[in-house]
């Protein structure tokens, strides 16, 4: 399995900066790079698609991946207009939870966001759709959705998933889960818990850094990750734009 992820792209109407930032022309970019990458089974997109919600933005990533020819799915982020997602019908948007298989492995596509707040949260509906996806499957499995479950360091350790502490001992129960994606930090790490492998993506639009000021833009660490699984490997390989 060979998998692109990308978080964060906050594209805005008509390509608008962002804190003295192009990110459209960094999302733009790295098309560019995946195209030129073979045999890449799905495209995931943990949240934070657009900055400000407008259908500009969601067209304008929506026609702009449709070139690559490869299964994407994405999740929303807090700063994504969930409404105007559901409301376009687009195939690779899924503002509600969902569920696929691609090449053998399941896919649990979630939406952890909480209306008009930063941070995030699964309910007791979405835990419990969680466990009985699980409880059904052999399957190797990967989830993704935008907020953190795993507390990066430093001043990053904020708006996290509330309920990050159950969510991980959820999936820690199911060995068949080899891989949970995230993002929302604009930072790239990675953990190992129970077996499984905890990923954020760097951010296509803007990168930060746990290490550097707060809110302090990391220039030059924008990216994407490139993640190749086998039965006995995960390898992550982080991409710099």
């Amino acid at each position: 399995m060979k998998i692109v992820h990308l978080s964060d792209l906050h594209i805005s109407y008509e390509g608008n900066e962002i804190w003295e930032t192009d990110t459209l022309s960094h999302f733009k970019h790295a098309v560019e790079i995946i195209g030129k990458i073979s045999n890449i089974d799905a495209i995931i997109i943990t949240g934070d698609l657009s900055n400000d919600g407008s259908r500009w933005s969601y067209e304008y990533i929506y026609k702009t991946l449709k070139q690559l020819n490869i299964p994407t799915l994405c999740c929303p982020g807090n700063h994504d207009n969930i409404e105007m997602m559901s409301m376009m019908n687009l195939n690779i948007f899924h503002t509600n939870n969902y569920e696929t298989n691609i090449n053998g492995y399941d896919l649990l596509i979630l939406n952890s966001t909480i209306p008009e707040m930063s941070r995030g949260m699964f309910s007791e509906d979405d835990m419990s759709w969680i466990e009985r996806r699980l409880e059904n499957s052999q399957n190797p499995t990967i989830i993704a959705f935008h907020h953190p479950c795993v507390d990066p360091g430093g001043w990053l350790n904020r708006k996290l998933l509330e309920n990050r502490n159950d969510f991980v001992q959820l999936v820690s129960k199911y060995r068949n889960v080899k891989l949970v994606l995230y993002g929302h930090i604009h930072y790239n790490i990675q953990h190992l818990i129970n077996g499984c492998c905890y990923s954020a993506a760097p951010s296509i639009g803007f990168a930060f850094d746990k290490d550097l000021p707060k809110f302090q833009i990391a220039s030059g660490q924008e990216g994407f990750n490139l993640i190749s699984i086998t039965e006995n490997e995960i390898k992550i390989e982080t991409i710099i734009l």
